[in-house]
């Protein structure tokens, strides 16, 4: 009880001291003799803390909406704001929160970003609320008889979306990324040192060095770079990097906007942060999904749908792959060929379901017999191969097609509930020499396998010119 008590709390303090951090710095933010600020990294907290919330029960989703606006009033008050603020900008941030997460929500699919749907339905779920929240705050400037509300509705609007997309979008790409040490050839290493070379450089001379120049179109050219060039992580670490930066400049009067008044320099950064934005992600995801989908088709060309196991083209590939590489002798490859002894009466007796069951379990069967470093291939039908490397004598290749034999005529009645008890296997081998190729091979083991089949069946039979003495 108290553990589960524990991690029911611990998430709503964390979400609690972010959403307080993040609502300290933008209010630090802010335009001067205005209660707008450049920037709000709370929205994007927000928004997260509301998906967080609007999965959780009843009574836990309360407590999280009701903290999140206790959080949002006291801070905001503490920083200086009325208490009729206060109280009126914790309900702008429950609703940019509740909205993008009912939209992200909606429908029950899961909330992720690895392709172009998933974008634009974060995209969408980020404007709706934004637009909202926008209105509701400008709610409160007309009440107070504030002038210009039409740019404090855009900069409001652009701020608050800008953010929170960038924010929910980098917390979803680390949520999948898979962390590792990427090891990166010489030309890709000096093309990612070229890379942040030209970044840095161009972001420097742009909203550092800048004169006033409007040449802020050409941090296109690094970003189109990076999200066509490298992973998503690279493009999470350059949209976050190059978006604080810009908001650093601006805040000090640097770059292209220096000069111009205040809330329109605001909006113009936002608007700026808000292109880039758009731009690396789609670019980023629509190249991930391209390349997740290319991995897809491959595995598929290369792999049985039934079974998963690989298919005949890539045991082809393997073995010529095997055969060309150098061993030390007496080291050789290996091939075993398997055919099940009946299988046609099981699916001309019970049905092609069964038969499709029974040759799954036979695949598990068979890939738990062999070693790790072995290849399992279904080649069609009934018939099964594994290719070997590393084998030492034809007495290793024969003990490891002993194991499979036994393994597949285990009874298999209590495994699926079939009609039937068991089924055995025919099995041929074949044990590579200086000559061999993938088609020799292969054509050995079946040959072999055929001799097992005439003796009797549930037999194993080496292929020609293989002797198995030295057992």
């Amino acid at each position: 009880m108290a553990r589960r008590l524990v991690w029911a709390v611990l998430p709503a303090l964390g979400f609690a001291v972010a959403h307080a951090l993040a609502i300290l710095v933008g209010r630090a933010t802010r335009v001067d003799g205005s209660e707008v600020s450049l920037a709000w990294p709370a929205a994007a907290v927000a928004v997260l803390w509301g998906v967080h919330a609007s999965g959780l029960p009843r009574v836990g989703a309360a407590v999280h909406w009701i903290l999140l606006a206790a959080v949002t009033g006291a801070v905001t008050f503490a920083t200086g704001a009325t208490v009729e603020l206060a109280i009126w900008f914790s309900g702008v941030n429950l609703v940019l929160a509740a909205v993008t997460a009912a939209v992200l929500r909606h429908g029950g699919r899961p909330i992720t970003l690895r392709n172009p749907a998933d974008l634009a339905r974060l995209v969408a779920a980020v404007c709706a609320g934004s637009l909202l929240a926008a209105a509701l705050a400008v709610a409160f400037f007309a009440h107070e008889h504030q002038d210009h509300l039409a740019q404090t509705f855009s900069l409001f609007a652009v701020r608050n979306g800008v953010t929170a997309l960038t924010g929910v979008a980098v917390v979803l790409r680390l949520k999948d990324v898979r962390w590792k040490v990427p090891r990166l050839a010489e030309a890709r290493t000096l093309e990612a040192l070229a890379c942040a070379v030209v970044v840095v450089a161009l972001f420097a001379r742009i909203f550092w060095f800048n004169p006033g120049l409007p040449t802020g179109f050409a941090m296109m050219l690094p970003a189109m770079w990076v999200s066509l060039r490298f992973s998503m992580v690279a493009s999470t670490v350059f949209l976050t990097g190059a978006g604080t930066f810009i908001v650093w400049a601006t805040l000090l009067d640097r770059g292209p906007l220096e000069g111009i008044p205040e809330v329109e320099q605001a909006l113009l950064a936002q608007g700026t942060v808000g292109s880039l934005t758009l731009v690396v992600l789609a670019l980023a995801v629509i190249r991930e999904s391209r390349n997740a989908l290319i991995a897809e088709l491959r595995h598929l060309a290369l792999h049985d749908p039934l079974t998963g196991l690989a298919n005949r083209a890539l045991l082809v590939e393997r073995l010529d792959t095997y055969l060309e590489q150098p061993k030390a002798p007496p080291a050789a490859v290996g091939v075993i060929f398997i055919d099940l002894d009946g299988f046609k009466r099981v699916n001309d007796a019970w049905g092609h379901r069964e038969g499709d069951l029974l040759l799954d379990e036979m695949a598990r069967r068979i890939s738990a017999a062999v070693r790790p470093s072995d290849l399992v291939a279904r080649i069609g039908g009934d018939e099964f191969v594994i290719a070997c490397t590393g084998i030492s004598d034809a007495s290793e290749l024969h003990d490891l097609a002993e194991r499979i034999r036994h393994c597949v005529a285990e009874p298999y009645g209590a495994t699926s509930d079939a009609p039937f008890d068991r089924i055995t296997a025919s099995i041929g081998y074949a044990l590579s020499d200086g000559k061999s190729t993938s088609k020799s091979l292969l054509s050995a083991a079946d040959r072999a396998m055929y001799v097992a089949k005439r003796s009797g069946r549930n037999q194993i039979a080496p292929g020609h010119g293989v002797s198995i003495s030295a057992r």
